[in-house]
């Protein structure tokens, strides 16, 4: 494939969840042991959250951050990077390693919050606008969030 037919991707601050169905299957297990999953560095790397399924990782032997989105589609992980890596290789990226590994070990972004790869059935909210319950979908059924399995204020015991 040559770099002419590569779709354009947004910019991780506007990544939607459309737009990060859109990509791949990631299956990360199958990464395990391989070059991006031995790069890919979930404690050290530079990871800043541009939107609920954009981010921009940047890792610590790398020059640049790349734009990434990243989503759990019903226990799959979904998603893609704009690096050379991913675009070249079948699997994910060292980029995308680096987000799975965070996750998995509460990895902190820059700013401090904890690394959680958001679930499809939480909704976009636009930047900026403030929501009282967090902005995260509640599942009244199991009375927790999607993203951070919190049990919902004032519900009592499961």
């Amino acid at each position: 494939m040559s770099t002419d037919d590569r779709r354009t991707l947004p910019d991780a601050a506007e990544v939607t969840v459309s737009d990060a169905v859109s990509g791949d299957v990631l299956d990360f297990e199958a990464a395990m042991g391989g070059t991006s999953w031995d790069r890919a560095d979930g404690l050290h790397a530079l990871i800043e959250r541009a939107s609920t399924y954009g981010w921009r990782v940047s890792l610590p032997d790398g020059e640049d951050a790349h734009s990434v989105a990243l989503a759990d589609e019903s226990g799959a992980f979904v998603g893609w990077c704009d690096c050379e890596g991913y675009h070249w290789n079948d699997g994910p990226c060292a980029h995308l390693c680096t987000l799975r590994k965070a996750a998995f070990i509460g990895g902190e972004t820059t700013t401090g919050e904890r690394v959680r790869i958001a679930s499809t059935a939480v909704e976009d909210t636009p930047s900026g606008e403030a929501l009282p319950d967090g902005g995260h979908q509640i599942d009244r059924a199991l009375r927790e969030d999607a993203v951070g399995d919190r049990r919902v204020g004032g519900e009592g015991r499961r």
